[in-house]
């Protein structure tokens, strides 16, 4: 028979870290936590449907579905989060660089369409 699983462990962790690479940690661990209560679900599915079975598949419904809105919740901070960097603006240096290369490309396709 399945066991029975808590929904506490996961809203542990939602609770600590905010950059974003603690973010797709976090969202990692959620993702592997569904994966394990969907395989509970269909194990449980699999056998025979009393009441206890029938409790223990809706536990892991609500579990799935807690677990994917706290995903939902940390792609949201991350965006939110993402949004409010400031966007560096190149260093003088790089954009001229850029343009020379811009300008060089410019030329090179002039001189081999006269070539």
């Amino acid at each position: 028979m399945v066991s029975a699983v808590s929904s506490g462990g996961a809203s542990s962790a939602v609770s600590s870290g905010t950059g974003s690479s603690s973010n797709s940690s976090q969202i990692a661990t959620l993702q592997r936590q569904i994966t394990s209560a969907q395989k509970q679900l269909t194990d449980a599915q699999k056998g025979e449907q009393t009441d206890a079975t029938q409790k223990l598949q809706q536990q892991l419904a609500d579990q799935i579905a807690a677990l994917q809105a706290q995903i939902a919740q940390l792609q949201a901070a991350a965006a939110q989060q993402a949004a409010q960097q400031p966007v560096q603006a190149p260093d003088s240096a790089d954009t001229s660089t850029s343009q020379v290369r811009s300008v060089s490309s410019t030329l090179g396709s002039v001189i081999d369409t006269y070539a």
